[in-house]
Formats: C-alpha cells, sequence, structure tokens
C-alpha cells in the first residue's frame, strides 16, 4: 500500500502510480512503465521523453519520523506480545491448555498432509490465495 503526497490517497497493493491523481512513486515511467530516476529526462530504455511527474518529494524529517513512529510501534507490539507470553507461561494452570493446543495444531498439521493436492489447492482458491502469485 502507498500513500500519495500530492492528493493525500491511498493506493493498494504495490502499484507504480496514484489512482487518483495519476503521478508516478518516486520515479518517473515512460508510456510503456519503464522505471526511471527522478532526474531522468529520457526514458534510458526506449529513449522516449514523455515521462510521468512523480509525486513530491518527502523531507527527510518526516521519513525519520515515520521511521520512528513505526519503530516505536514495533516495540510497543513486541513489549505487549512478551508481557502476555511471560503471564501465559508463568500460571501453572495453562500449561495442559498449552499441551493440548499443541497436539492439537500437530494433528491438524498432520491431517492436512493427508489431504490430497488437489483438494488443497481448492481450499487455497476459496480462501482467496489462487491466482496471485502466492503458490510461486
Amino acid at each position: 500500500m502507498k500513500y500519495c503526497y500530492e492528493c493525500g490517497r491511498m493506493t493498494a497493493g504495490e502499484p507504480l502510480f496514484c489512482n487518483s491523481c495519476g503521478r508516478s512513486y518516486d520515479v518517473k515511467l515512460c508510456p510503456r512503465l519503464h522505471v526511471n530516476p527522478r532526474s531522468a529526462e529520457v526514458c534510458s530504455q526506449c529513449g522516449n521523453r514523455e515521462l510521468s511527474t512523480p509525486q513530491p518529494r518527502v523531507s527527510p524529517v518526516w521519513r525519520l519520523l515515520g521511521f520512528l513512529a513505526k519503530v516505536a510501534i514495533a516495540l510497543l507490539l513486541a513489549y505487549v506480545l512478551l508481557a502476555f507470553l511471560y503471564e501465559l507461561f508463568t500460571r501453572p494452570e495453562t500449561g495442559n491448555a498449552l499441551v493440548a493446543l499443541g497436539f492439537l495444531f500437530g494433528a491438524l498439521w498432520f491431517l492436512w498432509g493427508m489431504v490430497p493436492e488437489w483438494l488443497r489447492k481448492a481450499v487455497r482458491w476459496s480462501l482467496g490465495k489462487g491466482g496471485r502469485g502466492h503458490d510461486r
């Protein structure tokens, strides 16, 4: 998912350009969608002079703040997960439940391995993963 700094909209996936304003993300594209640096005036692969307009540059300060925000969120989530796991493993009553969950997951994994390949593909496809390049 990418954010356009020109129009302020998000575009799902890994797009080359914004669907709203048409600006490219940090590169210049020719009509054949060859990727060129922001400073290019001619396509390096086909020589076309019709290049897209990239979105405005993002200040290094904002990039740093974005990175620090991601790090802070990751640290917070790691702390919450570790606190949850500590509480889970230090209580004696959860030991039997963890063993039962382990056996359940093991049995499900074994049964999934016994299912024919055509049925596994059908299940993956029905869950929405088929045809999107996840099985490569």
